[in-house]
């Protein structure tokens, strides 16, 4: 059931009681031929939320803040989509820093947002590919806020009441995230040169939140655990590892396990 609908600047809001999953819903209206891009599905509660590949997002109900946004993404060439992923992760500290120490603040590779070595936020992108460039992306984002309690299958959570002790306005926080998003968005839209300037900007960025960069850390990569250092990322945002002979090892997602 549809809690109310309201509307943020540009943005169209839709509050969901709760809900499969936020992505799957704006997923499904894309799919029907609808625009939906600047419109953001939030719920208390999915039934069915998703994280990377076949995980699930678990959460509280009422507790956290789960929600969805699409944004028109045709200015950007599908062969550098790694970069909204940057965006997006980007956003997502620069929100927090405001209610949570900044020096504390992770992104680890590619997109989860963690606090100190533990993890705090999730973000499933799914792109639609039009030609050689993106068309409408559909950004869910799960954000651990006034939840102290997790499963415990789930290996390293941690919310930002736990953290603080502090309670938290979920509505002011999803407003934050979402024009944050908004912003960066059309930052990079009018952005867009031969020197790939947005790129540049944050491919910095990206790089001086990430998490274990140029440290020396056990991995498990085929099959074997030994010890390496990331040392940055491609275009396509595989992760590049140096090993203790300095050799240098380029991975996709899910050849590479943090151990």
């Amino acid at each position: 059931m549809i809690v109310q609908n309201v509307y943020f600047r540009i943005m169209k809001i839709t509050h969901f009681k709760n809900i499969d999953s936020t992505n799957s819903y704006l997923q499904n209206l894309l799919d029907k031929g609808e625009d939906v891009a600047d419109n953001v599905v939030v719920t208390d509660f999915q039934t069915s939320g998703k994280g990377q590949g076949k995980n699930v997002w678990q959460s509280e109900d009422g507790k956290n803040l789960l929600f969805s946004i699409a944004l028109d993404m045709s200015f950007l060439k599908a062969e550098d989509q790694f970069l909204l992923t940057q965006m997006v992760s980007v956003a997502m500290i620069n929100v927090l820093k405001n209610y949570l120490p900044e020096e504390n603040l992770f992104i680890k590779w590619p997109n989860d947002i963690y606090y100190k070595d533990k993890k705090i936020a999730g973000i499933l992108i799914k792109n639609e590919i039009k030609g050689m460039m993106l068309g409408t992306s559909i950004i869910g984002i799960g954000l651990n806020v006034n939840q102290t309690t997790f499963d415990e299958n789930l290996p390293n959570p941690i919310s930002m009441k736990m953290i603080t002790g502090k309670d938290y306005d979920l509505e002011e926080i999803l407003l934050a995230i979402s024009c944050q998003l908004s912003a960066v968005s059309n930052y990079v839209n009018r952005q867009q040169t031969t020197d790939n300037r947005p790129c540049i900007t944050f491919n910095s960025q990206y790089t001086s939140y990430l998490y274990r960069y140029e440290q020396w850390t056990f991995y498990e990569h085929e099959g074997i655990v030994k010890e390496m250092m990331i040392i940055g990322f491609d275009k396509y945002g595989r992760l590049i590892l140096k090993e203790k002979n300095d050799r240098e090892v380029v991975c996709n997602q899910k050849e590479i396990i943090f151990s």
